[in-house]
């Protein structure tokens, strides 16, 4: 059976009006439901994961269907308030307290929040992580670079002893002269 994988909501909680909604196959897609929801870049969701039908805006919707446009994206999360606030709490869409199926009043906005500051710290802890690497992976061609260039640092020196040298027992003249061609000009 479907739950939403946001607010945790599903068919055994009696809510009327509440669709489910899979995630969509394609890629990028895909990405922009995971990120509006606060879960980290890492996450990849089950072939049964879905999100409730709350978290999609009207124009989300094919006119008067339940059925989403190929391009929704959700985009009503609400982090800080109870689940019932983010259904919309204006039709009582949830039963009374007490009632059988009730809505297990143990779900708290703090759960929610606690949740999302969890997965926002994961994710700045794998954006450090990668960083990180990135640096370890800069400093090593750095130092890569900088032996090449001490290496031919040491080639110019031997090849200017070498041309000091030849100049000393006269193999190539101290002085070259460079002749440049003579052009003609005709006025």
């Amino acid at each position: 059976m479907p739950s939403c994988d946001f607010c945790g909501y599903g068919p055994d909680e009696n809510i009327d009006d509440v669709s489910f909604y899979k995630f969509p196959l394609q890629e990028a897609h895909r990405r922009h439901w995971i990120v509006n929801m606060g879960r980290d870049a890492e996450w990849t969701p089950s072939e049964s994961s879905s999100l409730c039908s709350a978290h999609f805006t009207p124009d989300c919707f094919e006119s008067g269907s339940e059925r989403l446009h190929s391009d929704a994206i959700p985009t009503v999360f609400n982090f800080t308030q109870t689940t019932n606030q983010v259904l919309g709490d204006t039709e009582n869409i949830l039963p009374q307290q007490g009632a059988p199926g009730s809505f297990d009043s143990s779900r708290s906005p703090c759960c929610d929040c606690f949740k999302h500051l969890q997965a926002t710290e994961k994710n700045y802890q794998l954006k450090l992580a990668a960083a990180q690497l990135q640096i370890k992976e800069y400093k090593k061609n750095l130092a890569e670079e900088s032996r090449k260039a001490t290496q031919w640092q040491k080639r110019v020196i031997v090849l200017q002893s070498a041309i000091r040298a030849m100049k000393q027992r006269g193999s190539i003249p101290a002085t070259r002269k460079t002749s440049t061609p003579k052009t003609n000009h005709l006025d």
